[in-house]
């Protein structure tokens, strides 16, 4: 190398970065210098003790975990670096690309089997120059290695400084894996740990290790890459269940036994605007209560259809949260003034969940019916809710179609109610709507369901009495 010992110094130091080092010693697939692209050059040069990545399929994670053992391993003496992956065939996958990326660079290394026939080790010789008696001469280091294998008892016994565990999610038995295998290889060597995958759900421990404060997160989707396209994301969009784009594509963490309603879902569905009835009502409007009993809080809800025929939606003008342990007569009363306030002749109809209301709803409504308004009791039952929250789904996921689908306010206590619903096939095959815990709540969600059933499909309303 030309240049003074300062610009020496200077250029090697530049290789410590591992973008700088992937483009001075290794090439792509078309024989180019190999190129991080910036999402990747960020992991490979955070050296935090514990990172946790992300992403989407085929944006390249799998390249960077080889990148970046490799650097590791060529530049640090006696150290090892282990890479596991789910199962045999994706630990080849890796194996290969490593041996590709050293072809491509003409780095001489050892390979051999290790002590399993699914093990495979890599050693890289290191030397270093001293001078001795006037002389430069040359000494050799102990070597550093790269072990690849799958997420077996095979990695026990070594001690390891820097692990990246492909695919992580995926593992068999993987929080025992993690916390009684991979993590104790770096005990004695204060090592790092690098975990790679894409979300498989909020379970597990990738994401125990997601909402752990010891990792630093990154996650990139689909088209963070920029070789990927709009159009690409779009057409898989309607290929894939909401959950495999969630996972393989958006990067985001869904419920293991089914989020009902994605984040991009939830985005689509609400908009950044006043929680509130508009000054003009130019058409009739639809309220729905959803009663508060022990711990829900009574949610009053109410909007309008929009578009006609298959291409009917809901347009919610305003959600309305009553205080926990508001009485009925006082909702009655505010309901009232609401109608005095709008005049009778802009109501369509006021439904509300009747399930185990009691007798006071029955006093709800004998002073409707004396106001002339139509009124819709409507039972929650498991058959009925499934068909109501059928149809709210339906809506929600026409949002993402450019049909009329429903549209609300974003209010942050619904927003988090909507996310924390869960769904599941009872025996008989009715959708079952829960929390994804027994505190949550789901006043909004009901409420918003409730008004969809009366306002899209009003003649097949599961009512529990006769209309008025």
């Amino acid at each position: 190398m030309e240049g003074s010992e300062e610009e020496k110094a200077y250029a090697y130091s530049l290789l410590q970065d591992a973008t700088v080092y992937a483009y001075a010693f290794f090439k792509n697939k078309d024989g180019d210098p190999f190129r991080l692209y910036p999402y990747q050059d960020i992991i490979a040069n955070d050296t935090h003790k514990r990172i946790i990545f992300a992403a989407a399929n085929q944006i390249g994670k799998s390249v960077t975990l080889c990148i970046m053992a490799l650097h590791f391993a060529l530049n640090n003496p006696g150290k090892t670096v282990l890479l596991t992956s789910r199962g045999l065939e994706q630990a080849k996958d890796l194996l290969r690309e490593i041996r590709r990326l050293l072809r491509s660079g003409s780095i001489e290394y050892k390979s051999q089997l290790g002590d399993s026939d699914n093990k495979t080790e890599l050693y890289f010789k290191h030397f270093e120059q001293v001078e001795y008696e006037g002389k430069v001469e040359e000494r050799e280091l102990q070597q550093s290695r790269i072990i690849v294998c799958p997420a077996t008892e095979s990695i026990l016994g070594y001690p390891v400084d820097l692990a990246l565990p492909d695919e992580l999610a995926f593992y068999e038995r993987g929080r025992y894996f993690f916390f009684q295998m991979l993590q104790p290889r770096t005990y004695t060597t204060k090592g790092r740990i690098v975990a790679f995958s894409n979300p498989n759900g909020q379970q597990g421990v990738y994401w125990e290790l997601w909402n752990s404060d010891q990792f630093h997160r990154y996650s990139f989707n689909f088209l963070d890459c920029p070789t990927n396209t709009q159009e690409e994301y779009d057409a898989l969009q309607r290929q894939l269940t909401i959950e495999e784009f969630d996972s393989t594509v958006n990067s985001i963490f869904t419920s293991p036994q089914g989020g009902f309603i994605s984040l991009k879902e939830r985005e689509a569905m609400q908009e950044e605007r006043p929680n509130m009835l508009p000054v003009m009502i130019t058409k009739p409007v639809s309220i729905f209560f959803d009663f508060g009993k022990a711990y829900d809080r009574t949610v009053r809800t109410i909007g309008v259809s929009v578009g006609e025929g298959e291409d009917i939606g809901v347009q919610v003008y305003e959600m309305l949260e009553y205080p926990q342990g508001t009485g009925y007569n006082e909702i009655v009363d505010d309901l009232k003034e609401l109608i005095t306030q709008i005049g009778m002749e802009n109501i369509s109809v006021i439904g509300w969940d009747n399930s185990g209301v009691g007798k006071a709803i029955q006093d709800f409504i004998e002073q409707v019916k004396l106001l002339g308004i139509s009124c819709e009791p409507v039972e929650f039952s498991l058959q009925n809710k499934s068909r109501i929250y059928t149809t709210f789904k339906f809506l929600i996921e026409r949002n993402l179609m450019k049909g009329n689908g429903v549209k609300v306010p974003f209010v942050t206590e619904c927003d988090k109610q909507l996310g924390r619903l869960r769904f599941k096939k009872s025996t008989r095959g009715y959708l079952q709507v829960h929390h994804a815990e027994e505190r949550d709540r789901d006043d909004y969600c009901d409420s918003l369901a409730g008004l969809c059933s009366i306002i899209v499909y009003p003649e097949t309303v599961p009512v529990t009495v006769k209309r008025f």
